[in-house]
């Protein structure tokens, strides 16, 4: 059955308010299908990546902001690295380290029964180097040399640190006092310094010259 314009008019208002109502949300639900809908996506990818925009200019502002805090950070950090590697000696330094530790343990008047540095532990930009160490000598004495030992501009940790008498009759030294037999690892480090490569040698290839025949006569 076809609907004309006229069978519309003689409709009643109600069915007449009903029939707009009914074309007014067609053209809605077309509007936000066909328009409105893809647009929605497409307003989410920007503000998506419109915040990810203002979150990186945000960084870099605050960069520009401090970036004298972070050179005068960057060159604190330098000078504690460079302090901290004068406190690890080089290979070549190790050896007068030792014969420092040697010279403060005479002065302190104490008797050497060990002095053996163990084999070195490589660590990440370090070498450990660890040294067994048993003196004998009185109780002021041996204090006297551990502080010394402290006092070094290179760092050395005490560790497994035991102290007895040195005999169980009590012996004593000149001055009368007891004798302690005093055992302990002293860890000391040294700097691994990377070896730089050798430059490899270019071979040059010599151009070739032109090959000349020589006829050797035979002698009769």
């Amino acid at each position: 059955m076809a609907i004309s314009m006229d069978s519309i008019l003689k409709l009643s208002t109600t069915k007449k308010v009903l029939i707009l109502a009914a074309v007014l949300s067609c053209m809605t639900g077309l509007y936000i299908y066909v328009l409105f809908t893809p647009r929605q996506d497409e307003i989410k990818v920007l503000r998506s990546e419109l915040d990810k925009l203002e979150g990186e200019l945000n960084e870099s502002k605050m960069i520009v902001r401090d970036l004298e805090k972070f050179k005068a950070q960057v060159e604190k950090l330098n000078t504690e690295l460079i302090n901290a590697l004068t406190q690890l000696p080089n290979e070549k330094e190790v050896p007068d380290l030792l014969k420092n530790i040697s010279s403060l343990g005479k002065e302190s008047n104490l008797e050497f029964i060990l002095f053996r540095p163990k084999p070195e532990e490589p660590q990440q930009f370090y070498a450990k180097v660890p040294i067994e160490l048993i003196v004998l000598g009185n109780y002021h004495n041996t204090g006297i040399f551990f502080d010394k030992v402290s006092k070094l501009p290179r760092i050395i940790n005490v560790v497994d640190f035991n102290m007895t008498r040195a005999d169980a009759k009590g012996a004593r030294d000149a001055r009368d006092e007891v004798l302690l037999r005093t055992s302990c690892l002293l860890n000391t480090y040294r700097f691994i310094e990377k070896k730089s490569e050798g430059k490899k040698s270019e071979s040059k290839e010599m151009p070739k010259g032109t090959e000349k025949e020589t006829s050797k006569t035979k002698k009769d």
